[in-house]
């Protein structure tokens, strides 16, 4: 164990050490002039001179210490090297305990995969943390001969692009039959399309139609009726949870722009007047065949502006025609997120990665102030009784 010190300028304060020798130098040459009538006629001599000598040694150690550990206490000294070499076993939070293995031995620490790595006495956390992220930093506060167990599902979410790189070699246990997640496929969300066009716009609401029809094909519910709604210029804003096609060269309410960010999505005509929108920093959310862009993405609060950049017509946009136009337009009406999902057995971590093993020190401040505080008391009972001897 090594101790280091957070603030070592502090230490300047031991110079602090020069005052009770001072006092206790100054306090000894005081002398008291006493007034005595046969000694005015004698001859004063010179006095011989006698080497500094300190009264009360025990009580100069003792200030001479005091103020020694509160220079030592400004400093902020710190213990390292506290190595806790127990094995570990962590926990995702989707298991059930009762699935757990045996203990590898009698002090092995267990606790949650979850931040902070909480103990498994307490409440299961929310599973929704990055795995490997939480495997890197336990890898790197752990030291590095402490084992480490790992229990996970057989298939969960919340993962990176590929299976972490640890400093150590961690014993995997994926439990069968326990996953984080029930489907292996979520349904895609139904979606309601609006559409507000004017003449020379209609001829596109063929195309959004069609894709709606599709759509609806895909789930085991009836083909529903209101999948697409064509409303006038003047209809009221729909639920936030439809998306809007503004296929209009008349320019959107002032009411708009707070339903989008409100998590609405609205998708413009290529001619649709764009108001104050900025979009430098819109994204490609749509390309042709041929790579061109076909439509920009623009976020605004929770939901989001798309502008066409050609005409919804099969001249201009010739996408309209193929059979995968409905899931290109899906995409861009509702990207996919991005994929988390894994095979306990494919994120096993692999070893080769060297980490510094982050050495957590221990404070020394609160120990050191009830050393003070109790040599301050000696001091004192000290000072007290050297006053009382004097007195007698």
């Amino acid at each position: 164990m090594n101790i280091g010190l957070l603030l070592p300028s502090a230490l300047v304060a031991l110079a602090a050490l020069l005052l009770p020798l001072l006092v206790h130098l100054v306090r000894q040459t005081e002398q008291t002039r006493i007034a005595f009538a046969a000694m005015r006629w004698l001859v004063a001599r010179a006095q011989p001179r006698r080497r500094p000598r300190f009264n009360e040694w025990l009580l100069l150690l003792v200030r001479l210490l005091l103020l020694a550990l509160l220079a030592l206490w400004l400093a902020q000294p710190v213990l390292f090297d506290r190595a806790d070499p127990r094995p570990w076993l962590v926990v995702h939070p989707a298991i059930d305990l009762a699935h757990l293995p045996s203990a590898a031995s009698a002090d092995e620490q267990r606790h949650w995969l979850a931040p902070g790595f909480p103990r498994l006495d307490q409440p299961a956390p929310a599973a929704n943390a990055s795995i490997g992220s939480l495997l890197r930093e336990l890898d790197a506060s752990l030291p590095p001969t402490a084992p480490l167990r790992v229990v996970v599902p057989e298939r969960f979410d919340a993962t990176d692009a590929q299976p972490p790189r640890l400093s150590r070699k961690v014993i995997w246990l994926p439990i069968a039959g326990t996953s984080s997640f029930d489907a292996d496929i979520a349904t895609p969300p139904r979606l309601q399309v609006a559409v507000v066009s004017d003449d020379a716009h209609r001829p596109a609401l063929r195309y959004l139609r069609a894709a709606a029809r599709a759509w609806a094909s895909k789930t085991t519910s009836p083909l529903p009726t209101d999948a697409l709604h064509d409303l006038a210029l003047d209809a009221a804003l729909p639920p936030a949870t439809t998306q809007l096609f503004w296929l209009s060269a008349t320019a959107l309410p002032a009411q708009h722009r707070q339903w989008v960010r409100s998590g609405g999505v609205v998708v413009l005509a290529q001619d649709s007047p764009m108001g104050d929108l900025d979009w430098q920093e819109a994204e490609i959310a749509w390309r042709s065949h041929d790579g061109h862009p076909v439509a920009l993405r623009l976020a605004d609060g929770k939901g989001a502006w798309i502008r066409m950049l050609v005409p919804m017509q099969p001249q201009s946009l010739s996408e309209l025609l193929e059979p995968d136009f409905p899931d290109a337009l899906r995409r861009l009406l509702s990207p996919a997120p991005v994929a988390t999902r894994t095979w306990a057995t494919a994120y096993a971590p692999t070893q080769g990665v060297p980490t510094t093993y982050a050495r957590t020190p221990e404070p020394l401040g609160p120990w050191l102030a009830l050393l003070i505080a109790l040599l301050f008391g000696v001091e004192r009972w000290l000072a007290t009784a050297a006053r009382r001897m004097a007195t007698r």
